[in-house]
């Protein structure tokens, strides 16, 4: 059988999308897996600058917890639980402090376990995303998810 010119197009159209959706999910992961490294060398960062966590460090791995718990909940996500805590974060070192403590959690359905910005993008919409955002920007905290 022989393929016309219109239909090696399509083929080659599908191959090059196929490659390129391989590549950005790759990149993704990658990308957000070096989250937990950079929000490391973030906490020493502001640490020698003189910024002071507002919570001891275990209050960061209860957090990052409830979190977690709040995405496996049987009636869906808890939204509410995680503004709440995005709500306590006082600067950027409580949310450095957060993303490390949060390590890289499995997301629901699946086996992949990713950090704290890739995992609320699974578990949250954009628009929940976005109150995220907003309660860190009203606080003058750079991060943003």
């Amino acid at each position: 059988m022989k393929l016309d010119t219109q239909d090696k197009y399509v083929k080659y159209g599908l191959i090059a999308g196929g490659l390129f959706v391989g590549y950005k999910i790759i990149q993704f992961f990658i990308g957000s897996s070096n989250s937990v490294n950079a929000a490391t060398n973030e906490i020493k960062v502001l640490t020698s600058k003189g910024v002071k966590a507002t919570y001891p460090d275990s209050s960061y791995t209860q957090w990052a917890s409830a979190i977690t718990s709040a995405g496996f909940n049987v009636l869906g996500t808890n939204e509410q639980a995680i503004y709440d805590i995005f709500k306590k974060m006082m600067n950027d070192l409580d949310i450095a402090k957060l993303i490390v403590a949060f390590g890289n959690q499995r997301v629901e359905f699946s086996f992949q376990s990713v950090p704290l910005g890739a995992w609320l993008a699974t578990e949250l919409d954009s628009s929940e995303l976005e109150v995220i955002n907003k309660i860190l920007r009203d606080k003058k905290i750079k991060y943003q998810f």
